[in-house]
Parts: C-alpha cells; structure tokens; sequence
C-alpha cells in the first residue's frame, strides 16, 4: 500500500525515551478540541467549509445566510401550504405542520454543523493516524463529495420509500389512506396539495438525516477496512505517543454530540406529532408493524447504533495495528534484552569494556520499558470515546428498547 513519504519514525532512540516517558506518566491534555474545527459553539461552525454534499452546498454559504435560510425556508413553506389548504385553520392547527418551523431548520443547522466538522477535522485525523495517500483517497472518496451524497441517499431510501408507501396504501377496512383518516395522520382537511407538500418536505429531512446515517456506515465499513491495511510501525510516535489518532476520536465525539441534538429534537418533535406514543388505532404487535408506524424512532435509533458500532470497530482496528507495530518494533529488542539480563555482568577489570556492557545493559532494559509503555498506550486508545458516544446514545435507544417492550406485551 502507498504510504506518504514521510521519515521513519518509529526507531525509537535512547534521546526519544523523554518522549515516551512524558507520554506515560503525564495526564494528557487534549489540544484536538480546542482546534478551531472542533469548535461548535461559534459561528464558523455554520459556514460552509468545501464538503462537496449537495444539500450542504445549495445552502447559503455565510453562518448568517445559513441562519436566515433556516427560518426563511420553512415559514416559506408554511405560507404556500396556508395558501393551497382547503381548510386554512386545520392547517394551522394540525401539529405535523406547526412543529416543522423549528423541526426543519434544526436538520438544516445539524448537516452544516456535521459538514463542516468533516471538511475541515477529516485531514487531520487521517495526517494523526499517518495513513497514506490511497487510503486518504478512498476515505474522502465516500466522506466528502458526490459520493457521499449517493450514500446519503441510500441510507434514507427506506424511510423514504416507507412514507409514500405507507401515505398513499389505502386501509383496507377503511379504504382511507393514513392522511384521511382521523384515527392516523388526520389530515383529510388540509387538501391533496397539502399532503404532497407534506410528503416533500418529508423526504427532504430524510435526505438531510442521511448524511448523518451514512457518515457513520461509511466509518464502519470503510474506513476501518483501510486501518486493517495500515503499517503503523513507522509511525509508532507520530500515531500513538504523539496522541495523532485523537483527532479522529474528536472527530466521531464532536459527531456524535450533533447526532445527540439531532436525536433529542427528533423525539421531541414526534412527542408533540404523537408518534412516540402510538395513536390507539395503531396496533404494533410485530417487528413489521413497528418499522412501518415508528419509522422516526427507529431513525434515531439506526443512527447511533451505527455509531457504536462503528467507533466500536474502529478502536478494535486502531489497537490491533498499534499492537502489531509494537511487536514487530521490539520483538527482536525485547528477545535479546531478556536474553542479556539472563546474563550476570562479570567485571573484566577494563573499565572501558565494563562501562560498555553496563551501557548495553541499560539500554536493553529500556528497551523493555518503551515496550511496555507502547503497549499500555496501545491498549488505553479509544475507551473514553465509546463510554461518551454510548452515554449519548442512550437516550434513543432506551426510548426504542421501551417502545418495543410494550410492543411485546401488547403483541402477547
């Protein structure tokens, strides 16, 4: 594999072993979150920073045109649906078309936030983890660009593809479909025109939700398939004792803390519509039935799930590579040190030749001890950032998990 044509660096020196001692034996201050692409709670956090995403760069490019759009757009829509709605005060009244003058733009603020995080932390996590040039490739390839805007696509097509379906399929008691009858999205009043409104502006957040889907297959997949291919042994200090690897784990909190925002106002949003708490016509006794009427909290759910499992393999990766490398960067050391230190030291009477072999004494057991800290560094990556994506997630899966217990009972 290619691999960027920086110096060796994993021949660690006698001079190096400061290095490697600080490492250890200090408490690391994280220096990854205070670079400026990591800040959220500013302004250039909702500029427009090159992702290449297509909804991202139809946006107004300036954190203020990014704000205005963001309330612009969906009083837009509002007043065209008053306009067109056979019945103007049901319109007004109905929950699913109030709730969306705050729902929408939070999806619109929430894929800025996400895009700009990845178009400006994405080299530098990959620099951290000294990956090489193809494997930088193939990452930004899917992250960034056309073609993460194809994933995107595909990651929503089945909460798209279950709207119009589920919206247009008449019940076949009834012969009402679910914007006609009461007892479902009760929207018979509001009109044809407003129901394909509806339904647009739908698929549009699930478009916007996507991006944040996709990014988290793309990590599991993708990119943990390129630190399986990885040689880290000549990078060992640049990787893991000069903390490289943490900018990715930045990069996947600071995600992660978006998706919880994200996540918190999607249930907040279907609390008010009354999807977290299922109308009494809806009868969910299976698995089929709880995908087909609570497709916004399995959304929120997928999410997260996805993203567990994604930081999950990626530690999994990380630290097998950094093992590896350890390994075969003082095996060999490690074996002739024991094998010296089996040895007495029997004083010759040269002090010349006495001092020489005190020296390679010492340096074989220091050897020992570079290994041994490499490895305890090797072992620690990527706890911390699991335990904080798992404690966001928990919100959305604990609502799932109690949403699909009383689906049980009430299936049984």
């Amino acid at each position: 594999m290619q691999r960027d044509p920086t110096p060796n660096d994993g021949n660690i020196s006698a001079a190096e072993d400061a290095v490697v001692s600080a490492a250890s034996s200090s408490a690391w201050v994280s220096s990854t979150d205070a670079a400026p692409w990591a800040k959220l709670r500013s302004l250039a956090a909702l500029r427009y920073h090159g992702t290449g995403w297509w909804l991202d760069r139809v946006l107004p490019r300036s954190p203020i045109g990014l704000l205005v759009a963001a309330l612009a757009l969906p009083f837009a829509w509002f007043g065209v649906g008053l306009a067109v709605a056979d019945d103007r005060a049901a319109f007004a009244a109905t929950p699913d078309v109030v709730h969306q003058l705050w729902f929408f733009p939070l999806h619109l603020i929430c894929l800025r936030l996400v895009g700009g995080l990845w178009a400006r932390g994405l080299d530098p996590s990959l620099d951290g983890l000294a990956m090489g040039d193809v494997s930088k490739r193939r990452i930004r390839l899917g992250a960034l660009g056309t073609w993460a805007s194809v994933g995107a696509i595909v990651a929503c097509a089945g909460f798209i593809g279950r709207d119009f379906w589920f919206g247009l399929t008449p019940d076949p008691g009834t012969g009402l479909i679910p914007f006609d009858d009461p007892d479902l999205w009760d929207m018979a009043k509001l009109g044809r025109g407003v129901h394909g409104m509806m339904l647009g502006l739908w698929t549009l957040e699930w478009l916007l939700f996507g991006y944040l889907l996709w990014l988290q297959v793309w990590v599991l997949f993708a990119w943990t398939r390129e630190l399986r291919r990885a040689d880290f042994r000549p990078h060992l200090l640049t990787v893991l004792v000069g903390d490289g690897y943490r900018h990715a784990f930045t990069l996947f909190g600071k995600t992660a803390s978006v998706c919880a925002l994200f996540a918190l106002g999607n249930l907040a949003f279907i609390r008010e519509t009354g999807e977290l708490i299922p109308r009494d016509k809806v009868v969910i006794a299976d698995l089929a039935d709880f995908l087909q009427n609570m497709s916004d909290v399995l959304s929120t759910t997928l999410l997260f799930v996805f993203a567990i499992a994604a930081v999950v393999a990626f530690v999994t990766q990380l630290r097998n590579g950094m093992t590896r490398a350890v390994n075969a960067e003082f095996l060999a050391a490690g074996n002739t040190a024991l094998a010296d230190l089996a040895v007495p030291i029997v004083r010759s009477g040269d002090a010349e030749v006495d001092l020489a072999r005190l020296q390679a004494r010492v340096d074989a057991q220091a050897g020992l001890v570079r290994a041994v800290v490499f490895q305890r560094e090797a072992d620690k990556i990527g706890g911390r950032t699991i335990i904080s994506i798992g404690f966001k997630a928990l919100l959305p899966i604990i609502t799932t998990i109690l949403k699909i217990a009383k689906m049980q009972v009430k299936g049984g």
